[in-house]
């Protein structure tokens, strides 16, 4: 019994009857609405019509847009309908376009928008008329979905930065074969071979890329995990057409990335990959009888042509074959591609059938005959959103809108073998109709569905459907991507695997580059659950990604777009700091510099005792290596602990002790902070007297220096850092005369600083060259100044700094934690300040 609607009494004169149609038929006809059927061949129309349970509400018309009299045939049927609705190949579309504008009919079809069909839009907003276009899946859905998420986003003040829409027909994960991963036929082969030839254009980060089609399946694969089921299950995706029109059809100028793709299993690149590369999807008519050929001897035919150069005998064996396959793949007669092409048929004795023009074509013949879907498979339609978004206030965010379809089996009380692909094809579209012939679509021209007045209601409908169609929306937990350090000689890292299981487990997805310096190996960060990701490979993060580090960022002038995480030294006037910070300027990015990531007045992780015990332990090395006469130190590499280093240095000044009898006297300036108490516990434990550890804090300079008294001891060490201007603690004349000062050690390192006490020197250390000796003296004096000191024993450095800093990245898996958490509020703030201070 039909439903009730307004529509009921209607008539839908629908081209082309195929696999998608029978959903729409069934659903057209449920509401009282007769269906006129035209097809080339009425046998196709009477199988549909067994799918049907209102038989009486479909007729049939026999119709070929082939035949020389189309036009006259069209004139005949048109005016008995309300809407006309095409399902036939994309080409045919403004034909039957063309004869709705001339009989005053509303037009439907699912196919994207031609150049051709975008042309009669006037001319159907002219005659207050409805064209709607791309409502299926893919596209259709894919539109309807997507603006939803998009428009809602809008409607609270945000922007889409990224967007990234896949979607792909499968087998159901419970019936697939060994084909590229797992592939079965729900629509023409010929589409999806000829996708490998098409070229893909998309933005990325601002710029227009494209991709040819020769180089859509080229690794590395790109990849999606998607629970299907209740299990992870990985995709490969490749991109597909033009996605950068979508930008203006979905109103979203702001979008620096778009890009639309398709699903496939994986292994589905590496095969299709290596049907492009061997022109076994070639288009291209030959001169030549296939159906005269076995597919073995069409597999020679198709080599010999391509290879001119590199000819196959006439009687090649499959073997034969495979391997000239290999040596075209550069690989082996193993490769996963080469046993697909044997499993489908491509080197067998089976005769190819009639009707082949183009390898394709021979191709095609082989999937439709080995990779159709038994009786009782399904089919699957998974489809994904990625929304890469930012909130007025800074915030940023991905956003999710996930479909997982599958076809139906059989059921007693529907249709039987409706496939997903054939469901979300066409029931968009049907929905869509009778919208129009209930009169609640009021717009006209061509349009695709991205007003909410179409999507909602369309979404709405599928959603409750005794076998939905649902989309599920969800927000991505935080991302955290942890860095390769580019800073000669760091160790150091801001995330241990302990810490970055800790982030896992409150929710946090973490990403770790490979690293060649980490101190900690990269298995062990894969074994507690972290994405692993090529060395260098940050900057292609999606835009709300966190980027964590310690030290600089390469130097290449690039825009800045992400959240990053590090100590930057560029907040107290040093060298390039201005130049850095409208790199995050211009790229729209945000600093949130680690050096000042505090806590009522006190920073909340610091390598400070680190810094203290390496400044500590090189100043006293040095020392020891100037009383024996011995070359300066070079080329410093780490210490396994800091034990390790203190039995190093404890040996040296045994040495002199033994050999010169003279002991260390060491000075530190800000002694009671984390770096000073670490200066002072590396100072007893390498057996420097206790009488001889002179420590100095604020209550010893707050009358300002200079101080004469530094000169008085063997080893300086400096380690505060100031932020306003004082008088220098010590100057080049002080050094000039008689002093027992050898060594100095500026934990604090701010060489460019205005604001730096010890101004007889403007030049930082590296690992490679640790000391500067300053000329022109009476006696000695190197300075050490290296600031990244702590990667000298970088394991335990890292492991106590990223206990501490840990609790407050656990607190980022708040969306609004910069807005709303004092040490990240702050830490944004104060980037704030800077760039007005910088004029940016």
């Amino acid at each position: 019994m039909s439903k009730s609607s307004p529509a009921a009494g209607k008539k839908v004169l629908l081209f082309g009857v195929g696999l998608s149609t029978p959903p729409m038929i069934h659903y057209l006809t449920s509401f009282g609405i007769q269906v006129t059927a035209c097809a080339r061949n009425p046998s196709k129309i009477e199988k549909v019509l067994n799918e049907v349970k209102e038989k009486s509400l479909v007729t049939m018309e026999k119709f070929d847009i082939s035949a020389p009299d189309y036009e006259k045939r069209l004139d005949e049927i048109c005016p008995k309908c309300d809407i006309m609705v095409s399902m036939m190949p994309p080409p045919c579309h403004p034909k039957i376009a063309a004869a709705a504008l001339k009989h005053g009919k509303h037009f439907f079809t699912s196919s994207y928008v031609s150049d051709d069909m975008a042309k009669l839009s006037p001319e159907f907003a002219k005659k207050g008329l409805l064209s709607i276009n791309e409502c299926g899946v893919d596209p259709g859905l894919d539109h309807m979905s997507a603006k939803k998420v998009i428009d809602e986003v809008h409607s609270k003040g945000g922007k889409i930065l990224g967007f990234f829409s896949v979607c792909g027909g499968l087998p159901a994960p419970d019936c697939n074969n060994p084909f590229g991963g797992g592939y079965k036929i729900s629509w023409t082969p010929y589409g999806v071979l000829s996708a490998g030839t098409n070229n893909a254009l998309f933005k990325f980060q601002g710029q227009n890329v494209t991709k040819p089609g020769t180089e859509i399946y080229d690794p590395p694969e790109w990849k999606h995990v998607i629970d299907v089921e209740g299990k992870a299950t990985t995709f490969e995706w490749y991109p597909n057409r033009d996605s950068t029109p979508y930008i203006e059809h979905y109103n979203m100028p702001e979008c620096q990335s778009i890009i639309r793709g398709t699903y496939r299993n994986n292994g589905w690149c590496n095969t299709l990959r290596a049907i492009a590369t061997l022109g076994l999807n070639d288009k291209t008519e030959y001169k030549v009888k296939w159906e005269d050929m076995t597919y073995l001897q069409a597999a020679v035919t198709i080599w010999n042509t391509r290879n001119a150069d590199d000819q196959l005998d006439a009687k090649a064996t499959p073997e034969d074959v495979k391997k000239a396959y290999a040596k075209a793949l550069k690989s082996d007669t193993t490769n996963k591609a080469i046993t697909d092409l044997e499993w489908v048929g491509m080197f067998s004795d089976d005769k190819v059938p009639a009707g082949c023009k183009a390898p394709i074509d021979v191709m095609c013949t082989l999937w439709t005959a080995k990779m159709q879907y038994g009786e009782d498979e399904k089919d699957m339609i998974v489809m994904q959103h990625i929304f890469e978004v930012e909130y007025k206030n800074g915030t940023r965010e991905e956003l999710t809108s996930t479909l997982i379809n599958f076809g139906l089996g059989k059921y007693a009380h529907i249709p039987s073998k409706f496939t997903s692909m054939a469901r979300t094809v066409s029931l968009p579209l049907a929905c869509a109709i009778r919208m129009k012939l209930e009169d609640r679509i009021k717009t006209t021209g061509v349009i695709r569905p991205v007003t909410p007045d179409i999507y909602n209601a369309i979404l709405d409908e599928v959603s409750k459907f005794p076998h939905p169609i649902t989309f599920k929306e969800a927000a991505l937990p935080t991302a955290i991507w942890l860095r390769h350090e580019v800073k000669p000689g760091e160790e150091r890292t801001a995330l241990t695997p302990e810490t970055a299981k800790e982030l896992i487990d409150a929710g946090f997805r973490v990403t770790v580059e490979k690293s060649t310096t980490r101190c900690i190996p990269i298995e062990e960060y894969e074994k507690v659950g972290c994405k692993i990701a090529e060395t260098a490979s940050w900057p292609s993060a999606p835009y709300p990604t966190i980027i964590l580090g310690l030290k600089e960022l390469p130097e290449d002038g690039t825009d800045l777009i992400h959240r990053h995480i590090l100590f930057a030294h560029c907040y107290k006037g040093q060298a390039g700091w201005k130049e850095l910070l409208a790199r995050f300027k211009k790229g729209g990015g945000s600093l949130y510099d680690l050096e000042f990531l505090k806590l009522n007045g006190r920073r909340v992780a610091a390598f400070g005792r680190p810094a203290g015990m390496a400044g500590m332990a090189l100043g006293l090395w040095q020392w020891a290596k100037q009383k024996l006469g011995q070359p300066a130190i070079k080329d410093l590499k780490s210490w396994k602990s800091k034990e390790a280093m203190c039995s190093e240095v404890k040996a040296a000044l045994k040495e002199v002790e033994e050999k010169k009898g003279l002991k260390p006297s060491t000075l530190i300036i800000g002694a009671l902070g984390r770096c000073g108490r670490g200066a002072t516990w590396v100072a007893e434990q390498c057996g420097v007297e206790s009488k001889s550890i002179v420590k100095w804090d604020m209550a010893e300079t707050k009358g300002g220096g200079p101080f004469k008294a530094l000169l008085d001891v063997d080893v300086l060490v400096n380690c505060i850092y100031l932020t306003t201007k004082i008088p220098a603690f010590l100057t080049r004349d002080m050094i000039e005369g008689d002093k027992k000062l050898g060594v100095f050690v500026d934990v604090s390192c701010d060489t460019s600083n205005p604001n730096n006490p010890f101004p007889f020197y403007n030049t930082g250390t590296t690992l490679d060259k640790p000391i500067l000796p300053i000329t022109g003296l009476k006696t000695p004096l190197d300075v050490v100044a290296i600031d990244h000191l702590p990667s000298l024993i970088p394991l335990e450095s890292s492991i106590n700094y990223s206990k501490d800093l840990t609790p407050y990245i656990k607190q980022l898996i708040k969306r609004d934690a910069i807005v709303t958490e004092p040490v990240w509020k702050d830490a944004k703030d104060l980037m704030v300040t800077k760039m007005k201070e910088a004029g940016l």
